[in-house]
């Protein structure tokens, strides 16, 4: 799919201040870290490159564009990098656009052996809205269904967990609302005002739940998967 001119204005906005991106940037960082994952990195469907640029030269990325400069204007089915050229490969909230298989197996060829799939994806079908509709969702994941199609395309799966687990009861209140109302009310991205801060914090502090040992929340809002290439 690719994000007209004015949705990549409000990404630009949001990222790195919007609760939701903060948590899941900070969950993302811990993960590279805690399975070394390698160079060189490759950020799939990336947006604006935000987080790409935070991870540095040793870093590319792509989106269906309009792209920034350092970024290629690219898709998940077909990326224009050579078979087994890197090391870890990050698809944020890109697999619920198209077809999950075809990425995946794209995904495949240009990973090195051993090389790193991390994967967020929206999580609970029953949550489904016109939110999803509006960002051209075509599927919401469940567990079972997200572990089956990585491993249908060779990739062993090292972890699962939800994102969001804290504050899956506010996102289940604020769809069950809209669905009420007939309006997004809450669920605007730009409608957390003053809340912001505190909705940050129960993010970041459920992220670093990731570097402890800690049991990983078995669900949330989003789930993500660590897998490798076998």
């Amino acid at each position: 799919m690719t994000l007209p001119a004015n949705r990549l204005e409000r990404l630009r906005s949001l990222e790195g201040n919007h609760f939701w991106s903060i948590g899941r940037d900070r969950l993302v960082d811990i993960l590279i870290d805690r399975y070394r994952m390698a160079a060189p990195f490759l950020d799939a469907g990336a947006g604006t490159g935000h987080f790409a640029r935070r991870l540095g030269p040793d870093c590319l990325w792509f989106d269906t564009g309009p792209v920034e400069p350092g970024g290629v204007r690219a898709s998940v089915l077909d990326m224009p990098f050579a078979s087994e050229s890197i090391g870890t490969l990050l698809i944020r909230d890109v697999l619920e656009h198209v077809d999950d298989k075809a990425a995946l197996a794209e995904a495949r060829r240009v990973l090195r052996r051993g090389g790193h799939l991390l994967v967020t994806v929206p999580a609970w079908p029953s949550l489904w809205g016109p939110r999803d509709e509006a960002a051209g969702h075509l599927r919401r994941y469940r567990r079972g269904g997200l572990r089956r199609v990585v491993e249908q395309q060779g990739f062993r799966v090292e972890e699962m967990r939800g994102y969001q687990f804290l504050l899956l009861p506010l996102m289940i209140s604020t769809r069950l609302l809209a669905r009420i109302t007939g309006e997004e009310g809450a669920e605007r991205e730009e409608g957390v005002g003053p809340f912001n801060g505190l909705l940050t914090r129960v993010n970041l502090f459920e992220a670093g739940l990731a570097s402890r040992r800690w049991p990983a929340p078995p669900t949330g809002s989003s789930l993500v998967l660590v897998g490798v290439k076998s």
